[in-house]
Formats: structure tokens, C-alpha cells, sequence
């Protein structure tokens, strides 16, 4: 009897190792999608399938997927470590309804550590009006919750209702990186929030217009840097530290601000925001504070604004 035990135990614990092989050996780490792939397929450069979502189940860890030519490949949700690279093509995600990428990649997994996901050369965009909020039926365009490390490269984003990119995070030293990318007519262009820890985030040649509210706000525990950047054209504050971010930080350099409600606002008392070689024009307020500090490196363009603001500090040492 406990031989017969012991070997249905060892027939069903080899059963188990082979299913869990064979869901491995399913998983690449690079596959593709095309405009005319099919999700049914194995997702290879040859077969290649149909959409994202169909593809990032066949992809391992840490892996890839390459878009072949054009084409709408859909909304999708990522759980793990990926890139996802729209190539030299027209790759695009049209979000009705709902977030164009919700990036959830949640602590626990030993087999990814790094939790880093790279978007690439897409195209997300949410339908309706895009110059009408509230015939935007696509809600963020990048929705993130969970990530050690989340970087936005040479894409483009527009026409949702609530933010192009929206980071809440409840970890310490979540880092979202953002370089060559536009992001226009959303209702708010990137928000960073924390209630952990703290949050960095890394603002390249980006350009951040046509925002029914502001370009970027960040709250507490939070410090981005700004640097060969225009926030131009917004109906709020260019870049705005939330009342209450007592400890978050601003940085600008080479920079331009123009044509907001607000240049910058440092909403917070104990608020830092530094300004190096960074253009603050044609803003109805240039700069405001509600206590937060500015703090001026002595080569900036504070000038053309309906009112230059009360930022001590600042004005008359630009």
C-alpha cells in the first residue's frame, strides 16, 4: 500500500515539473505582433500574433515584444518585467473606455527581482474629441500601481480624460523615467503620487501641452527632475507640488514654461524648487508658492508673465 503511494505521488509530482516545463518552454523572451498576426499563434517572427495582450503571455520574463508594421495592438495589462517596442513603425493603442497600459507589476515574485518595464515608440491614444474633455471616453493613458521601474520612451500619448501618465505607488524608490515623449490633451499630464517611501522621477525632452488642468503634479515623498523640456499651453499650473508635499522636490534645467495658468507652483510648505537655465514666459502667474522654497541658480528667464508671482528668492536674481 505505501508503495503504491509512494509512487502515485512520484507519477503526479513528475506530472506537475512537465506541465510547469512545458508553460516555460511555451514563453520566449522575444515575440512579436502585426497588424495581420493572430493571438492563436505562437507569437514568433514568423507567426506572430495580433495583439499585445496576446503576446505578453508568451513572453518570459524580462522579455520582449517587437512590433512587425503597423497597427492597433490593443490595450493590455503587464504583470511583469517586459519591453514592449513599437519599432520604426506605427504602433498603437487605442484605450475606449478604459487605461491604455496599466503597468501592475506587484513585489513577491523571486524570478523578477528588477520589476523594470520599458514602453517604447508606441502610439497611446484614448478616442473621442480630443480637445473636449468630456468627450474623451479613454480614461489614463499609462496607468501604473505597481513597479520598481517604469520607463516612457519616444511616445505619444493623447486624448484622455484623466491623465496621460498617472504613477500611484505605495513602495519606497519607485522610479518613472520619461524621455522623448509628448503628451497632449488629457486632463492632467503626468501625476506622481506615494504613500510610502519615495518617489523619483526623470523628465527628458519631453513636452507636456494642451492640458485641461496641469502638466505635471507631483505629492509627497516625491522628486523629479525637468531637463530639455517644454510645458507649454496648459490650463493649470505647468508643474505644480501639491498642497501638502512638504518634503518634494523640484528640479529644472534648460527648461521652458510658458503660456500656463501658472508656470510652476510650489504648493507646499517645505517644498523645495530649484531653476537652472529654465524659461518661465508668457504664463498668466509665473511663479507661486503657498510656503514651498524657489531656490535660483542666477541664469534663468522669469519675464512676459501677467504677473510674476511671490516667489522669494527667485525674482530679481533670476
Amino acid at each position: 500500500m505505501n508503495k503504491t503511494h509512494f509512487a502515485l505521488r512520484a507519477i503526479t509530482l513528475f506530472a506537475f515539473t512537465l506541465a510547469i516545463s512545458m508553460v516555460a518552454n511555451a514563453q520566449a523572451t522575444r515575440t512579436w505582433v502585426s497588424g495581420v498576426g493572430d493571438d492563436a499563434n505562437p507569437c514568433s517572427r514568423t507567426a506572430p500574433c495580433k495583439t499585445f495582450a496576446g503576446a505578453i503571455s508568451k513572453t518570459f520574463i524580462g522579455g520582449e515584444i517587437d512590433a512587425l508594421d503597423p497597427g492597433g495592438f490593443g490595450t493590455v495589462t503587464i504583470t511583469k518585467s517586459i519591453t514592449i517596442d513599437g519599432g520604426s513603425t506605427f504602433a498603437s493603442v487605442l484605450a475606449s473606455g478604459v487605461n491604455g497600459i496599466i503597468v501592475n507589476v506587484a513585489a513577491g515574485n523571486g524570478n523578477d527581482p528588477e520589476r523594470r518595464v520599458t514602453l517604447r515608440r508606441l502610439s497611446i491614444t484614448g478616442t473621442g474629441n480630443s480637445g473636449t474633455v468630456g468627450l474623451r471616453t479613454g480614461l489614463k493613458g499609462i496607468s501604473i500601481s505597481n513597479a520598481l521601474s517604469v520607463h516612457v520612451e519616444n511616445c505619444y500619448i493623447q486624448a484622455f480624460s484623466q491623465e496621460g501618465i498617472n504613477m500611484s505607488v505605495a513602495e519606497n524608490l519607485d522610479t518613472l523615467s520619461v524621455k522623448d515623449t509628448n503628451i497632449q490633451n488629457c486632463n492632467v499630464g503626468v501625476n506622481m503620487v506615494t504613500t510610502t517611501g519615495s518617489l523619483l522621477g526623470l523628465f527628458d525632452r519631453v513636452r507636456i501641452e494642451k492640458i485641461t488642468t496641469n502638466g505635471i503634479a507631483i505629492g509627497v515623498h516625491s522628486h523629479i527632475t525637468v531637463r530639455q523640456s517644454e510645458i507649454v499651453n496648459n490650463g493649470g499650473d505647468g508643474i505644480t507640488v501639491n498642497a501638502g508635499a512638504s518634503d518634494s522636490t523640484v528640479f529644472t534645467e534648460g527648461a521652458t514654461v510658458s503660456h500656463n495658468n501658472t508656470g510652476i507652483r510650489n504648493g507646499a510648505n517645505g517644498s523645495s524648487v530649484i531653476l537652472s537655465n529654465t524659461n518661465i514666459q508668457g504664463n498668466f502667474t509665473g511663479l507661486a508658492t503657498a510656503g514651498g522654497v524657489f531656490t535660483s541658480h542666477g541664469n534663468n528667464e522669469i519675464s512676459g508673465n501677467g504677473s510674476p508671482g511671490t516667489a522669494a528668492g527667485v525674482i530679481g536674481q533670476q
